[in-house]
């Protein structure tokens, strides 16, 4: 089974060419609006793959930009701005967790560093983000942990807020609301079914009080203004995505779901 690294830019990139759409405005929207952007993964262990890949939005097809990571990565979060994409941490062959942070620009798909990482190794991140910061939120080092650390995407400066996740987590969901970010799910034995939110107001973590049906980590993550959904995961595997309501913080399943059980997404 394949594994992506990550990806960013798909939702807030669809939001955005709508708009644009229906503004006639293709001019207010930069590259961004134009590809979607996968890194590193793994196709069979122990063979890792730095390769950065292209989604092409208007045509749906998959190229090479000709520019990859630094270093064969897997398992690393994605945090992205107009301007650049950004990959940090993650897991790098042979059995290394790093702490690099990687800048993808979109002007000219050329990749460099942007000199601040972050401040431990970790692989198996989850991300969410406002226009103004990105926060890495727990993962593995080896050993889960809870950390949050948090990108500055003007600045590019990392720091950590010094507000953590409740439970040590990897893997897990994570959706990006308005004015909250949601981290659902764990592999973190055993596998966890509980939500906790980051409130990008005032970077404190609590519990919204709802969780997932059933446990698992794992899950695929893409989310619009309104509905967050995770698919897939699990242990044992299975297809089923799952919908946040933003605006209730109610979880429900909508009964759509993947063609078949995967996880690692």
């Amino acid at each position: 089974m394949a594994v992506v690294g990550d990806v960013f830019g798909l939702n807030t990139v669809y939001e955005k060419q709508v708009e644009n759409v229906d503004n006639n405005n293709f001019a207010s929207w930069p590259e961004l609006s134009l590809y979607g952007y996968y890194a590193g993964g793994y196709s069979t262990f122990p063979n890792y793959h730095s390769t950065i890949i292209r989604l092409d939005f208007s045509n749906e097809i998959t190229s090479n930009p000709g520019n990859n990571l630094p270093a064969v990565t897997s398992v690393q979060g994605g945090l992205f701005n107009s301007s650049y994409g950004y990959f940090g941490g993650g897991y790098s062959a042979p059995a290394v967790y790093i702490s690099n942070i990687t800048r993808l620009d979109f002007s000219n798909e050329t990749v460099s560093s942007p000199g601040n990482n972050l401040p431990a190794n970790r692989g198996y991140l989850s991300t969410v983000q406002t226009n103004s910061y990105g926060y890495f939120a727990g993962g593995y080092a080896p050993g889960t942990i809870n950390t949050i650390s948090r990108l500055d995407l003007s600045s590019e400066t990392v720091s950590d807020p010094g507000n953590n996740l409740n439970v040590s987590r990897y893997f897990s969901g994570a959706v990006s609301g308005s004015s909250y970010g949601y981290i659902l799910g764990s592999y973190h034995p055993p596998a966890q079914s509980t939500i906790e939110r980051l409130d990008f107001s005032s970077e404190t973590v609590s519990s919204p009080g709802n969780n997932l049906p059933a446990s698992r980590g794992g899950m695929g993550s893409v989310w619009n203004s309104a509905y967050g959904y995770v698919a897939g995961g699990g242990l044992p595997t299975v297809s089923t995505v799952t919908r946040l309501d933003f605006s209730s913080e109610t979880i429900s399943n909508p009964g759509k779901n993947l063609p078949s059980a995967w996880r690692d997404l």
